[in-house]
């Protein structure tokens, strides 16, 4: 039945599809500029990251594709919907502020050169998402507007690798696969937007391996209303909260470090849908936000399942309502018997509450969030996760802060959980100079600090525990073509870590050279050199020991036109790993080809890769281009070569169609650790296909 309904939406979605086929022969170049522009700045910011640290941007991703298409007015915008350009420090927005308040509305984009703080290339990136016009009263609803001016987005999207991989085989002994379902992946979702005021939307997903016998085996719904009246924000559904600096509660995007040094501060705003498929991250029930005139008051409460591991080393039953948990997994995968068991075996409420009082030049809130969960989490028994959390209820109260003075922005907060843990964070982001930006981070996480949805800058983002850290970090722009980016992160932990028996310490180091000739062509040139402490390798060590590790990389990049109907952007990157008497040298360069032509339908992408990366420590990530909504930051690893080549059609007006294809080729026998069917396997290939009709 269920495999029939999919078919049944396949056929409506292929009829959706051939009728606007046939009735729009009008190309939407507007669309195409909207998709082109937003990708490369997420593939801008993607590519700074941290290595490995994938993020979710869908959220930045839905926000500015809004403001492309309803430019935010900045004689109007509130500070969070500045901060949700993702583009603007708080120094900016209150220096934006501070010239409407002295000169009245700005009567040109252009005006803002004369705003402390604006340079050409933010002024630039602004154009295409914000607008200056004079502010206007709000119309009168009626619902014949909320139907002629809501946007719907449909996506209908399918992945599968077409080498089987472990799972998928018939087991020798049995004759059945472990996995319950089919290799396929598939995803849809729908979306409703009315003018920032009103969206909704659901999810469906189904991972590779789960079964779709009793229907998808993740779903997900959001409506939210918003408004500039007492009433901020409603929501109910699926949805996240993002308060403060990410100590007390944060579940949603969030950068780590990166040469856009002024990303270490966190801008909370508050609630927000939920858009995305990761099966943990979210909470699933109401909330609120209202206000008056400088005072904002949230609260929310979620109440949903969760995956959890039962502890079948005892009696894991205790009542008839509790029972015991060794972990709450957040992975989201239901393919095996056992993990199928784990699905929504645990019931989690969450309550929370935020006060928040807003200055035009700061800002202070309160915090406060208690979580409980239908079992007794008993975590293991390992020495270094002693000060973890254990127990069925915690509850945690933070204060944070965030104030401009002059060109500096200075923000922070501190949060204590029930037993009495305490974490805090400070940091700033200072305009010095026209040409030069200073940031810092400091921040002291106790060790028996108790939180599970803390999302916060530093090592340990996602338990904002055990770590002493001192981050800087400098932004120079030498001259109008060239800029120097470099940070430097010293952290120290003041008890064992998972695979380091003792105490121990870390730095990181990263340099970042940029030359950016003109708007369409730029090289930079990166030195990252990390080092940390595993525990000793060394057969004949006496004692487990904390080993000092050395991970380096050298990077040169380079993206340049070399014709209107073609960008190429080329790589090479060299890492450096050592540990005692072990080596391991990688390199990876690439070749990406971006072709598409001035009012052609068709956009193609391209790239190939050398690879030479013995072993997991010799790993080196790589942003490649995928299809809309879905990132892949991929570990390059063993040796061989890597291809990809995706096409994205622009049918007709609100009908696009993505077709990628990747492959890793292999010129060695690869570990068995790489988790294919079969170890000697020299390919391991994908392909991903995407339908989104606009309408």
């Amino acid at each position: 039945m269920i495999v029939n309904a999919w078919h049944r939406c396949f056929r409506l979605a292929t009829c959706l599809f051939l009728f606007a086929l046939a009735c729009e022969k009008v190309y939407a170049q507007t669309d195409e500029q909207k998709n082109s522009i937003i990708e490369q700045r997420i593939e801008e910011i993607a590519n700074s990251l941290d290595e490995g640290q994938e993020l979710d941007y869908t959220n930045l991703f839905e926000d500015l594709a809004f403001y492309f298409e309803h430019p935010l007015n900045l004689n109007s915008a509130s500070v969070d919907e500045l901060r949700e350009l993702h583009m603007l420090t708080d120094v900016q927005i209150a220096n934006l502020q501070k010239h409407l308040a002295r000169y009245g509305d700005l009567r040109s984009i252009y005006e803002l050169q004369a705003v402390e703080a604006f340079d050409i290339p933010t002024i630039r990136n602004l154009t295409w998402f914000v607008n200056v016009e004079p502010v206007l009263s709000l119309k009168g609803f009626s619902m014949s507007e909320f139907w002629r001016e809501s946007t719907h987005d449909l996506f209908i999207r399918y992945k599968r690798n077409l080498q089987l991989q472990e799972g998928f085989l018939p087991d020798p002994d049995t004759g059945v696969p472990d996995y319950a379902g089919s290799p396929d992946y598939i995803y849809s979702r729908y979306r409703l937007n009315y003018k920032k005021s009103f969206r909704a939307g659901f999810t469906l997903e189904k991972d590779a391996g789960e079964s779709l016998e009793k229907g998808p085996d993740f779903y997900s719904a959001h409506a939210m209303f918003s408004s500039q009246t007492w009433l901020k924000r409603f929501v109910v559904g699926d949805f996240q909260a993002l308060f403060g600096q990410g100590l007390t509660c944060w579940n949603g995007l969030a950068f780590g470090k990166s040469p856009f040094i002024s990303n270490v501060k966190r801008n909370g705003i508050g609630l927000r849908p939920y858009s995305s498929v990761q099966e943990a991250n979210f909470f699933r029930g109401a909330g609120v936000t209202v206000g008056k005139k400088d005072f904002e008051l949230t609260a929310f409460f979620s109440d949903k399942r969760i995956d959890g591991n039962a502890d079948d080393s005892a009696d894991s039953v205790l009542t008839d309502d509790e029972f015991i948990v060794s972990s709450l997994p957040l992975g989201g995968l239901h393919r095996t018997e056992s993990e199928i068991a784990n699905k929504n075996l645990v019931r989690e409420q969450v309550y929370g509450a935020n006060l928040k009082y807003n200055h035009r030049f700061f800002s202070v809130g309160i915090t406060g969030l208690q979580s409980g969960i239908n079992a007794i989490l008993s975590p293991k028994t390992d020495l270094y996760s002693m000060y973890r959390f254990s127990g069925s209820r915690n509850t945690t109260v933070g204060a944070d802060y965030q104030a401009v003075l002059g060109n500096a922005n200075f923000f922070g907060e501190a949060a204590r959980s029930a037993n009495g843990g305490f974490s805090m964070i400070h940091g700033l982001v200072a305009a010095l100079h026209p040409s030069l930006t200073f940031s810092a981070v400091w921040r002291y996480f106790g060790k028996d600090f108790q939180n599970t949805k803390a999302n916060v800058f530093g090592e340990n983002s996602l338990t904002a525990a055990n770590e002493r850290g001192l981050y800087t970090g400098v932004q120079a722009n030498l001259s109008s073509k060239i800029t120097l980016t470099a940070y430097a992160d010293l952290v120290r932990y003041p008890w064992l870590r998972y695979r380091v028996d003792g105490l121990s310490v870390a730095t990181d180091y990263l340099a970042q050279l940029n030359y950016k000739p003109d708007k369409k062509n730029e090289i930079y040139l990166r030195y990252r050199r990390r080092e940390n402490m595993l525990n000793s390798s060394l057969e004949d060590a006496v004692i487990t020991a904390p080993a000092a590790t050395l991970q380096e990389n050298w990077r040169i990049n380079g993206s340049y036109q070399v014709h209107p109907n073609v960008q190429l952007r080329s790589r090479a990157e060299w890492s450096l790993f050592t540990k005692e008497q072990e080596r391991s040298r990688g390199f990876v360069i690439y070749q990406d080809v971006n072709y598409k032509r001035l009012g052609s339908r068709a956009t193609f992408t391209l790239r190939y890769a050398i690879m030479d990366c013995p072993d997991w420590n010799a790993r080196i990530y790589a942003y490649e281009n995928d299809v809309l909504y879905a990132f892949s930051i991929l570990p390059y690893t063993g040796r061989g070569s890597r291809v990809y080549g995706m096409v994205k059609w622009d049918v007709a007006r609100g009908v696009d169609l993505w077709v990628r294809y990747g492959a890793f080729l292999y010129n060695q026998n690869r570990d068995v650790t790489t988790d294919t069917a079969d170890p000697t396997e020299l390919i391991r290939s994908d392909v991903h296909v995407q339908l989104r009709l606009q309408f």
